[in-house]
């Protein structure tokens, strides 16, 4: 949950983050809580993609996302192409970690496409949940705590290296989705189709729908400073207006238009 599960939470009054410890910095974006009255505080909340994944510690009422309660009290949000609709109702208190893009692999031990969209954290190999009950009776600092020593033991002496897949990772995220897949991929000493494979194992998601989640990403960042939809359309690359707003309704769920007027209903 970087600033939401997958990628932009809107500011919550409630909602709490802190960076990773140095050992943990090659891994992990940040750790984050939320706590509060769900039916007086929130309403419905977009969760947009953003190519991480993560773990959610579930101690109050069950979550709803897209409408679907969620019950378990630890869950793996695994990297999505789409936004996500969160609903907060009842008694909300949260722990999570969110990983940064490619790293979730190293961490849970299996490939990310195993992993897409929410995951019980029973999930054979993994070995997670059973931290819950530790979790919920202990403060923040030593929730992270905790959480960190979990993390720090699955990695072992694994250490972060610059892969084929990190390089691609890094200079898609570099040129914010707006680079041409094809010349980024000459650049990478891994045939295409093997590194296509090993991106999908690591990150969960293909180059390109890693690629436009990042371009998507701009358009939002854009669209919400109040940027007229051609001027974001030319400034995030797109030099054609159906695949501009094709690829945004695709992740987000409604078009540049719709999510520009409901950002500009969330700021009054």
């Amino acid at each position: 949950m970087s600033a939401s599960l997958h990628g932009r939470l809107p500011s919550l009054q409630c909602f709490v983050t802190r960076p990773p410890s140095p050992a943990l910095a090659a891994y992990v974006q940040r750790f984050w809580w939320l706590e509060g009255d769900g039916s007086q505080v929130y309403d419905e909340q977009m969760l947009h993609p953003d190519g991480g994944s993560g773990l959610i510690f579930n101690f109050a009422d069950p979550l709803r996302f897209d409408g679907t309660p969620r019950g378990r009290r630890a869950l793996i949000a695994g990297p999505q192409i789409a936004s996500t609709r969160l609903q907060l109702v009842g008694q909300v208190k949260m722990m999570g970690v969110r990983f940064l893009p490619g790293m979730g692999a190293a961490v849970f031990g299996i490939g990310l496409d195993e992993l897409t969209g929410l995951q019980d954290a029973d999930w054979p190999r993994l070995a997670l949940a059973h931290l819950i009950d530790q979790l919920a009776e202990l403060e923040r600092d030593a929730q992270q705590a905790l959480v960190e020593r979990a993390l720090l033991g699955r990695l072992g002496a694994l250490q972060a290296r610059r892969t084929p897949v990190q390089q691609l990772l890094e200079q898609i995220a570099t040129n914010q989705g707006r680079a041409r897949l094809a010349d980024l991929l000459q650049t990478v000493p891994l045939g295409q189709r093997q590194l296509e494979r090993l991106f999908r194992y690591q990150v969960g998601l293909t180059p390109k729908q890693f690629s436009r989640i990042q371009r998507v990403a701009l358009v939002r960042n854009q669209l919400r400073a109040g940027q007229p939809l051609l001027d974001t359309a030319m400034v995030c690359g797109y030099s054609d207006q159906a695949h501009f707003i094709h690829d945004f309704k695709t992740v987000v769920g409604m078009t540049p238009g719709q999510y520009r007027a409901r950002a500009k209903v969330a700021e009054r």
